[in-house]
């Protein structure tokens, strides 16, 4: 059997048995003609309209969610608790009195907290723990300062070979034993350097020439910089066994600018500032 849509008009073949309740083509066609006429489809609308019970906007709800107490949006419902939190479902709720140990102030607690509230108040409770703190969690060794022998107090887990009662103490044994200088110094490869080679202010002056007198590194030039740059050995020249002809090769030079490229290449290399020329 043929019949036409209710929405755009279009035939459609339906079976004798859903002749009368079918209507539409599709389901587009359907919802286009629910949007156009909404009054057809009140019917089988089954919304009940409630007072929200915190600001008396009227709301829209389901049968099934509607309550004693209804709200519109969840702040509503928080305000509303707030407001009357001291009436709601307080006459189920049995208290006993209870002395707080701390203030001796007398408070009220839950049955099934009798046995573990102990104190009235946040502030009750942190004096408490700052006192149980002081004596439970307080590991200290006592040692005597490296330096000048003053004893303190230290965590066992900060215990070292060295230990010193103050920053000064540190710094004038340290200046004193020469702990980090020199051979001592975990960087020590056998002294300084002053002798470069009779050819080496000449293939300074050439390498900067090479790099038209600019930082390799940063790009900086010797009239931003205000001064000569450095001349850095890639290959640092204490590796070349005093063979300073073959250090001093422009292919092992560049030009730098003393702070911060210079730094940063012995730093990254891990070389003495012997070449710092």
């Amino acid at each position: 059997m043929e019949k036409l849509c209710l929405n755009c008009g279009m035939k459609m073949k339906v079976k004798p048995s859903h002749y009368t309740r079918k209507k539409y083509c599709s389901r587009v066609c359907k919802g286009q003609y629910s949007s156009k006429h909404p009054e057809a489809f009140s019917h089988l609308k089954k919304s009940l309209i409630v007072k929200c019970n915190n600001c008396d906007k009227s709301i829209t709800k389901k049968p099934s969610t509607v309550f004693k107490t209804n709200f519109c949006n969840h702040k509503c419902k928080q305000e509303f608790q707030i407001r009357n939190g001291s009436q709601i479902n307080q006459h189920l709720v049995k208290k006993i009195p209870k002395v707080c140990l701390i203030c001796g102030k007398e408070f009220s607690v839950i049955i099934s907290r009798a046995d573990t509230a102990k104190y009235c108040s946040r502030n009750c409770l942190g004096v408490e723990n700052g006192k149980r703190g002081q004596i439970a969690y307080r590991k200290r060794t006592n040692i005597s300062c490296t330096n000048c022998g003053t004893e303190f107090e230290k965590k066992p887990s900060v215990v070292k070979r060295w230990n010193f009662c103050n920053k000064e103490c540190m710094r004038e044994y340290y200046s004193k034993s020469k702990s980090f200088s020199g051979e001592n110094s975990p960087t020590w490869k056998g002294g300084d350097i002053n002798y470069y080679g009779s050819n080496w202010w000449e293939q300074r002056r050439k390498a900067r020439k090479r790099d038209d007198y600019t930082c390799q590194d940063c790009g900086i030039t010797e009239e931003n910089y205000g001064r000569e740059l450095s001349v850095h050995h890639i290959v640092p020249f204490r590796d070349f066994k005093g063979d300073w002809k073959e250090a001093n090769k422009l292919s092992n030079l560049i030009s730098l600018c003393e702070y911060p490229c210079h730094r940063k290449r012995h730093s990254k290399n891990n070389h003495l500032a012997d070449d710092i020329v």
